[in-house]
C-alpha cells in the first residue's frame, strides 16, 4: 500500500552520520538520524534534538581538543587532575563529528532556526547540491483523523563505518569505507491526537514506535504526502499487568510544521 509514498519520501529524505568517540577507550559510537530536504535553498526540516547534533559538535570539540591536547605526554596523577578539574568520566563523549550525505558540500555553513517549544527545527545551509534533488515533500494537513494509515519513513540502524579515529594525533578520520544506510518504513495508524505544552493540538500518536535513528523523518499518507514529523516514541505500561508494554510513536503535525515554516518564510510545497 505504501510502495509509491516510500518512492516519493525517498526522494527528499537523507541520513545524517554522527560518530562519537568516548573518553575511556577511545572507541567510536555511530549514530543515524533522518532529515527532511524542503527546497533548493538549502532548507531542511528535522527535529531540534536532531538539529542539537550540530551546536552540540561544536560545543564539544572546542572544549575538549585543547583539553585532550594539554594531557599529551603527562604523567597518570596530572592527568587525573586535569579528569577532575573538567569533570572528565570514562564515559564522557570527547569527539562528535557529523556527515551530511549528499545534501552539501559545506557541513559547517549553516543556521539553526528552533520552534520556541515543539521538538521542531529548521536548519538553513548556504547551499545544497541542486543537482542531487528534483522533488521536494508536500504536506498535507488534511489526512490527521484517528485511524488515518501511515508510514514512518527514515533512517534507523547505524550499519555503516564512516570513521575511525587517529588516537596519536587524537582526531577522527573520515573514512567513508561502508556507507550503508538503507530506508526503513514501518506502517501503521494514527491512534490518538496530543495536546502540547501550550495547549495545542499540535502533535498525534502512532501505533508504531519510531524507531532510534527514524527521529526527524516524515509520517507519510498512501501518497507520500508529509502530514507529520517523528519525534520518538512513548512508552505505555499496564499498571495491573507491568510485563505488558506498548512503545507508540510520536509525531508533530503537518499544520504545526507548516505554522512554523510560513512565520520564518521557509519556502514549501502544499497540497492544494
Amino acid at each position: 500500500m505504501f510502495k509509491k509514498a516510500i518512492e516519493v519520501g525517498s526522494s527528499y529524505t537523507r541520513p545524517l552520520l554522527t560518530g562519537k568517540v568516548i573518553y575511556n577507550n577511545r572507541k567510536i559510537i555511530n549514530l543515524i538520524n533522518t532529515l527532511i530536504i524542503l527546497n533548493k535553498n538549502g532548507d531542511v526540516l528535522t527535529s531540534s534534538q536532531v538539529a542539537d547534533f550540530f551546536l552540540i559538535s561544536t560545543d564539544i570539540n572546542e572544549v575538549f581538543n585543547p583539553i585532550i591536547e594539554e594531557m599529551k605526554g603527562l604523567k597518570k596523577k596530572d592527568v587525573e587532575k586535569l579528569e577532575k578539574k573538567f569533570g572528565i568520566r570514562d564515559n564522557t563523549v570527547i569527539k562528535l563529528h557529523n556527515i551530511i550525505v549528499q545534501i552539501t558540500p559545506n557541513v559547517n555553513n549553516l543556521t539553526i532556526i528552533k520552534h520556541p517549544y515543539l521538538d521542531l527545527a529548521i536548519i538553513r545551509f548556504e547551499s545544497i547540491n541542486k543537482d542531487e534533488f528534483n522533488n521536494f515533500p508536500i504536506f498535507n494537513t488534511e489526512d490527521k483523523a484517528i485511524g488515518t494509515s501511515i508510514c514512518n519513513l527514515g533512517f534507523a540502524f547505524p550499519n555503516y563505518d564512516a570513521f575511525s579515529y587517529d588516537i596519536d594525533n587524537e582526531k577522527i578520520i573520515i573514512t567513508n569505507k561502508i556507507m550503508n544506510f538503507p530506508l526503513f518504513p514501518l506502517n501503521g495508524i494514527i491512534t490518538r491526537n496530543i495536546i502540547d505544552s501550550n495547549g495545542s493540538i499540535t502533535m498525534f500518536e502512532t501505533s508504531i514506535p519510531c524507531l532510534p535513528g527514524q527521529n526527524g523523518g516524515p509520517v507519510l499518507n498512501i501518497n507520500g504526502e508529509i502530514i507529520g514529523l517523528l519525534i520518538g516514541n512513548k512508552k505505555i505500561v499496564d499498571r495491573e499487568n507491568p510485563d505488558i508494554i506498548m512503545n507508540l510513536g510520536n509525531a508533530i503535525s503537518s499544520s504545526a510544521i507548516i505554522d512554523f515554516l510560513e512565520n520564518h518564510n521557509i519556502s514549501y510545497n502544499k497540497k492544494q
